[in-house]
């Protein structure tokens, strides 16, 4: 009797998995299309080429006066300081300097001052026979930098196919009249009459546009002078930033590139 009962409940613990099994509804296995699973094609982004390198193409011909004497460092400027302009042609003389030309009767002039301790500064303006026209004394608001004067408006300006000398000095000791350890950076200027084609490209052509017709077209303080103003509206451009340090370096004036800005403007003038 207990063989029996014990077989009776050995086959319902088998039977019983079977019929708990038989009772689950079949589930039918998903099917997945493999294109479900295909990655996207990535569309290609098209990114703006970088322009060439802005350059300034140096007049092949320009005429040359002497270099007023003068040195370029003194007690109060332990480095040279300079004109913010192109190279001499290699074969000038020492005491010879390029006439820069512009389109400008009113033209901004740039000198690099990498250090000083001088409060003020002098800017002499004089015709080809030695006249003087113009003479402003400017007070230095920095130290170091690329130092920039432009012509006042109540300067009657420069005329066409004339040549001027400029001289920016140092005043290292302005109180006792003593000018001859002034450091001294000068250079001549010529205006010249805008060719009709140019003129017209001007007319229409934005202020990054200017840029480049400047620069192509040899007129060194235009160029800079327009590239400045830029830098000045638009001081997170890096567009603008790169312009500058491009046309530097074009004319081997890497240096210089770093530098800052400083505008001056003249307190005391005495004009002819």
């Amino acid at each position: 009797m207990l063989k029996k009962n014990l077989l009776l409940i050995t086959l319902g613990l088998t039977l019983i998995p079977d019929l708990l099994l038989s009772t689950i509804p079949t589930i039918a296995a998903p099917t997945y299309n493999v294109a479900q699973f295909s990655l996207p094609r990535s569309t290609p982004r098209l990114f703006p080429r970088r322009r060439s390198l802005l350059r300034f193409k140096v007049p092949g011909i320009r005429g040359s006066r002497n270099l007023e004497a003068g040195a370029a460092r003194g007690k109060c400027s332990p480095q040279d300081i300079s004109g913010v302009l192109p190279p001499k042609p290699p074969k000038s003389a020492a005491n010879q300097v390029p006439v820069e030309l512009t389109v400008s009767d009113r033209p901004t002039f740039f000198v690099n001052v990498p250090q000083t301790s001088a409060q003020q500064a002098e800017f002499l303006l004089r015709d080809e026979a030695g006249e003087e026209l113009l003479d402003k004394t400017l007070p230095l608001t920095a130290s170091t930098g690329i130092m920039s004067y432009g012509l006042p408006g109540d300067f009657a300006g420069l005329e066409v196919g004339k040549k001027y000398q400029w001289r920016f000095s140092l005043l290292c000791d302005s109180t006792n009249g003593d000018r001859s350890g002034d450091p001294i950076a000068s250079g001549w200027i010529e205006r010249v009459e805008l060719t009709p084609t140019v003129a017209n490209k001007l007319q229409t052509a934005t202020p990054k546009q200017r840029v480049l017709i400047y620069a192509e077209n040899g007129y060194w303080h235009d160029t800079l002078k327009t590239l400045a103003d830029l830098r000045a509206a638009h001081p997170n451009d890096l567009t603008v930033v790169r312009d500058w340090d491009d046309i530097l370096r074009s004319v081997g004036l890497d240096a210089m590139s770093k530098q800052p800005l400083i505008p001056l403007n003249p307190t005391t003038a005495s004009s002819q």
